[in-house]
């Protein structure tokens, strides 16, 4: 049973929660229910709950604060912020303290509350693998640094024995799962003047720019597994990660990343990224990321580049599932290749290897296909049909058809009603 804490300055938000689930269908209990910031400090320290859902803002101590001691005496417990909307930036700083999610008051059911008791349910898994770990290391650090730890000894050039006794320690923290390194490149060769820089003035340029990706990674990757590593040379800085699904974060940090770097800073970059690997494939990461490195080297580009090192995606089996699964929408490639995690490029490129067509030309013939069927149901208009599969007009979507099928919609809706 996963231990609850209830923490919130108003009664009837204290008594709402208590009754609005059945809590121990859901594996929980409820071990004490506090008043105000400090009572609930002092029933943390007592009863040690896996999971506090709180409020925000409460009397002798906040929300805000109450996360912040406990993040350092408990890092595996897990907040779920309750919060009005007036206080909705203060919500959004809880989650860069480690909240797992936060609840609007005024929007609470048992439905929301269920889903984020859920997502702390998943959290407190992953800090207990990682809490778990942490003693083994020796030396007195925490999870994240632990991780952080094995994944630099993993990534350095020795390899070796080294390596799978990273990979080991990794495993044993729980963080050996569904992992990638993703490289942050910042070239500061397009902003005026930086020739005139001294070291130290660069060196301040780069730290105020890794600061800047730090505060976005814990934005964005929120709820996976992720540790930086120390920087490396020629202003180069990696992440480590675990427990992805897929690219999808990582493509949204790239994207984060660029706007900020568009609105504050000349300084070019470039998301690197390898495969998602887990066990004992780990072994693999460094050689991608050496890849990577050389790669970027040798033709620099500022977009994100999911590694294709390995080679073990199908990554045109997943843009095809992509196209039939949006074939009623508008369909581009930069659509696709960022679903799956590779660039547009690429993906044409793919494409046209193994498929002996282009990306869009693919995208055309599905639709066509499924055009005719519905042509040869007979219950639709040439314009609905076009309407139908995401093309702009009933012009356009005639033209592609007689590219492919050598006669017009409307033809062929003649010629399948005479069958």
């Amino acid at each position: 049973m996963y231990r609850v804490l209830l923490a919130d300055d108003e009664p009837i938000i204290l008594s709402g929660l208590q009754s609005m689930l059945s809590w121990d269908r859901l594996g929980c209990a409820i071990c004490g229910a506090a008043r105000n910031g400090q009572q609930a400090l002092e029933l943390a320290e007592t009863h040690r709950p896996d999971i506090v859902i709180c409020d925000i803002n409460m009397p002798l101590l906040t929300g805000l604060e109450l996360l912040e001691v406990c993040a350092q005496r408990y890092p595996e417990m897990v907040f779920v912020m309750l919060t009005n909307h007036q206080d909705f930036h203060m919500a959004q700083q809880s989650l860069r303290n480690r909240a797992v999610d936060y609840l609007l008051k005024i929007d609470l059911d048992e439905e929301k509350l269920a889903h984020a008791l859920r997502r702390a349910m998943d959290e407190c898994e992953k800090r207990r693998r990682l809490c778990a770990g942490a003693p083994s290391s020796g030396q007195g650090d925490s999870p994240a640094e632990a991780a952080a730890r094995h994944a630099a000894r993993l990534l350095s050039p020795e390899g070796g024995y080294e390596a799978e006794r990273a990979i080991a320690a990794l495993e044993e923290l729980g963080a050996a799962r569904r992992c990638a390194a993703v490289l942050l490149v910042m070239d500061p060769s397009a902003i005026h003047n930086i020739g005139s820089f001294t070291q130290e003035e660069r060196q301040r340029l780069f730290s105020f720019h890794r600061n800047l990706a730090l505060d976005a990674a814990q934005k964005v990757f929120q709820g996976l597994g992720f540790t930086p590593l120390p920087p490396g040379s020629g202003g180069a800085t990696v992440f480590f990660l675990w427990g992805l699904e897929d690219a999808t974060p990582i493509a949204q940090f790239q994207a984060r990343l660029s706007a900020a770097f568009r609105d504050i800073s000349q300084m070019r970059l470039s998301v690197l990224s390898t495969g998602v690997l887990s066990g004992p494939e780990l072994m693999d990461l460094r050689p991608q990321v050496e890849l990577l490195r050389r790669e970027h080297a040798l033709s620099p580009r500022p977009f994100l580049t999911w590694s294709q090192s390995i080679g073990k995606a199908d990554y045109v089996a997943a843009a095809r599932q992509y196209v039939d699964s949006h074939i009623l929408e508008r369909v581009l490639v930069q659509d696709a290749a960022a679903a799956i995690g590779i660039t547009p490029n690429y993906l044409s490129s793919l494409f046209k290897r193994q498929l002996g067509q282009n990306f869009m030309d693919y995208v055309n013939a599905t639709k066509v296909k499924y055009a005719c069927a519905l042509l040869r149901d007979g219950k639709h208009m040439v314009y609905e049909v076009s309407h139908i599969l995401g093309y702009d007009n009933a012009y356009y979507f005639t033209k592609v058809f007689k590219r492919y099928m050598k006669m017009t919609p409307k033809e062929y809706q003649a010629g399948s009603t005479r069958g």
